[in-house]
């Protein structure tokens, strides 16, 4: 008997009330919980101009997703 897999749904970051606060206190480890981000993943509160780490660093890979989340969380703010 065959299964129906269900469809990937990407994964969104939802800009909580929770996240807009704990990014203006500059609390990179609330913003990261707030957010649902990974221990690796570039945090917004640094994501400011080019990336400072090589490319095919962990910081390199997400620098672009947190350069977005940083723009959403002052949008919100």
């Amino acid at each position: 008997m065959s299964m129906k897999r269900k469809p990937r749904i990407p994964s969104r970051t939802r800009i909580t009330p929770a996240a807009v606060e704990a990014y203006r206190a500059g609390n990179r480890l609330e913003l990261h919980r707030a957010l649902n981000l990974p221990p690796w993943q570039a945090s917004p509160l640094d994501a400011v101009g080019a990336c400072p780490w090589p490319p095919s660093t962990a910081g390199g890979r997400t620098w672009a997703k947190a350069q977005e989340l940083r723009g959403a969380l002052t949008c919100a703010g």
